[in-house]
């Protein structure tokens, strides 16, 4: 079966921020790449990225190449230079034929980190670039598509990015749950959610260290990898919902991603517990803890427009896909990031616990619906079990 892999990923390398696509006035304090013990780093505003050990760690896959030669992290992956980089598009087609993928929405790497730069100005001329740059490298390839990148840290910016994005031909917009120490509900952000809305892109709230409140609380990457780097995808969910964000913008596609399927019972079912009790007890003591949502949280997954990702080993799958509906979950292979696993799609294949239809939900027809992707391509290259 060809399927869709609705989360691949590029690795950032310096023609990302070259002069054909980075701000003219800011060129002089663009990111650059330095090495260091056969590792490589992003040098911002004077500090490296990764930053792997100590206060506010995080584990970056980018950059993986310095002087053309792969990192000590980056010579360890099946995933050549070329595929990883995009220097080569074959490339990185050849290693999605061998692991049966017909198409990729690819993500960023860099960006999964929190704040990168304390200039807001270079953080816009950044997302532009990063923009730019696969706008240039994949605009209208049929199989590897894009999403953009946006600085919520400027909203009027961010406007312009997610309409440059969709001109560029971007497949979505890519945000982490908080907006640095904001939580998804600020008002400050409702401009962003309605430029998303209005070019019909879906949004998509992606794993990363987002808010810096709880990554400088871990001095160790395991933890940190655990908690802030996976948590803030729970609290973007519980915003979107808990914040009215969905009745205000009910057209708004949303897919939360590679924070596996596992929480979704516990957080739905925590959100009607504490809707019913505010609803119902608190809110008729202190008229201010009405909750601000318009419906109970399950109608908001009956509508449709929210997805999940699954990892392919999820145990609670079957019954995650009977409480959300099969129509949305979607799968995410992580490539070329170090702790994917490789023909991932075709170990979901493999699960006698979820029925064949159920598959090609999550491999082909939920990717289509979620990205809006063009059905009759997507007849002609991928094909039912």
């Amino acid at each position: 079966m060809r399927v869709i892999d609705a989360d691949g990923h590029v690795e950032e390398n310096p023609a990302t921020f070259s002069d054909k696509y980075f701000d003219p006035a800011l060129r002089s304090q663009r990111p650059r790449v330095i090495g260091m013990d056969g590792l490589a780093y992003w040098m911002i505003d004077e500090q490296l990225y990764p930053r792997r050990v100590g206060r506010g760690c995080h584990n970056l896959g980018t950059p993986v190449s310095y002087d053309g030669k792969p990192t000590k992290h980056a010579a360890r992956k099946a995933d050549s230079l070329e595929s990883m980089e995009l220097t080569d598009l074959n490339a990185r087609l050849k290693i999605m034929d061998e692991e049966d993928i017909a198409v990729q929405v690819l993500y960023p790497t860099l960006f999964l980190a929190y704040p990168l730069s304390s200039n807001p100005a270079l953080l816009t001329a950044m997302c532009s670039s990063y923009n730019r740059w696969l706008g240039d490298r994949l605009g209208g390839h049929e199989r590897l598509k894009w999403v953009g990148v946006v600085n919520l840290d400027d909203i009027p910016a961010a406007v312009r990015q997610v309409r440059e994005a969709r001109r560029l031909g971007a497949a979505g917009i890519m945000i982490l749950g908080t907006a640095g120490d904001r939580l998804l509900d600020d008002p400050t952000l409702f401009p962003f959610y309605e430029a998303v809305a209005g070019e019909n892109l879906p949004l998509a709230v992606h794993v990363g260290w987002a808010c810096p409140s709880i990554n400088n609380l871990f001095t160790h990457i395991y933890p940190s990898g655990v908690i802030a780097f996976l948590m803030p995808v729970l609290m973007g969910f519980v915003s979107l919902i808990s914040g009215g964000v969905l009745d205000r913008f009910p057209n708004l596609r949303v897919v939360f991603l590679e924070a596996g399927c596992l929480w979704i019972h516990f957080m739905l079912d925590r959100l009607d517990h504490r809707f019913k009790h505010s609803s119902k007890n608190l809110a008729h003591v202190v008229s201010e803890t009405a909750p601000r949502e318009a419906l109970p949280p399950m109608d908001y997954i009956r509508g449709g427009n929210l997805y999940f990702s699954a990892e392919i080993e999820d145990a609670l799958l079957p019954q995650v896909l009977g409480l959300v509906g099969e129509g949305q979950i979607v799968f995410g292979s992580d490539m070329p990031h170090g702790d994917r696993e490789r023909f991932a799609a075709r170990s979901l294949l493999q699960r006698n616990d979820i029925g064949e239809a159920e598959k090609t939900k999550i491999l082909v027809e939920n990717p289509v619906s979620l990205y809006g992707l063009d059905d009759k391509i997507m007849k002609e290259i991928s094909h039912a079990i």
